[in-house]
């Protein structure tokens, strides 16, 4: 049950994020410019530059910039990985590696996507205002039935996950995946997944 406080992820309000920053598919440039400060943020956990570039090169949506509107500055990135039915697989099972993903795992352009790992995100401050961005991006065609995972492993991702209707799923072989199963495919008992 959803408390007062959180919201959908697939109902957040894009109008005012308009107003304040724009999302588009990172470059090159602007990956290798961020990953310092996504590296230093995100710590131990973060992929090297050479995995997350070759991540952003093998799909589109993969790697995500983030730009403040009023300055054009560079201030945050949102990464994906769009995977593959041997992927998600993976993923329920605990065996999917996210500091360095085998490319199998990830689905190339133009590729059927079986699920959607939410890789990594660094969006401090008024970055923070990508996230219903994204959520109207991944609503429409081909995503909007594609179910979401995230890794909750630092507090900071969990309470953001959670806050945007994540539940953490009770697997002992992935014991921090939490998923957001999409509003088009919940059940009317309720929450449940399964590899399509």
């Amino acid at each position: 049950m959803m408390t007062g406080d959180q919201k959908e992820f697939d109902a957040l309000d894009a109008a005012r994020a308009d107003q304040r920053v724009a999302v588009s598919h990172a470059t090159r440039w602007e990956l290798s410019f961020i990953y310092p400060r996504a590296a230093a943020s995100l710590a131990q956990l973060m992929a090297s530059l050479e995995t997350c570039e070759s991540i952003r090169r093998r799909h589109r949506d993969n790697i995500w910039s983030i730009r403040d509107i009023r300055t054009n500055a560079l201030i945050g990135i949102y990464a994906m990985a769009m995977l593959t039915r041997a992927g998600h697989s993976a993923l329920l099972a605990g065996e999917f590696e996210p500091q360095d993903p085998r490319l199998a795992h990830v689905a190339e352009t133009g590729e059927k996507v079986s699920a959607i790992y939410k890789w990594g995100v660094y969006a401090p401050g008024i970055a923070s205002a990508a996230i219903p961005l994204i959520s109207r991006r991944l609503n429409m065609a081909p995503y909007e039935d594609i179910n979401l995972y995230g890794n909750g492993s630092t507090a900071a991702g969990r309470r953001i996950m959670t806050s945007v209707g994540f539940r953490k799923l009770e697997t002992s072989s992935a014991p921090n995946l939490y998923l957001y199963e999409r509003l088009g495919n919940r059940a009317s008992a309720g929450f449940s997944h399964h590899v399509l």
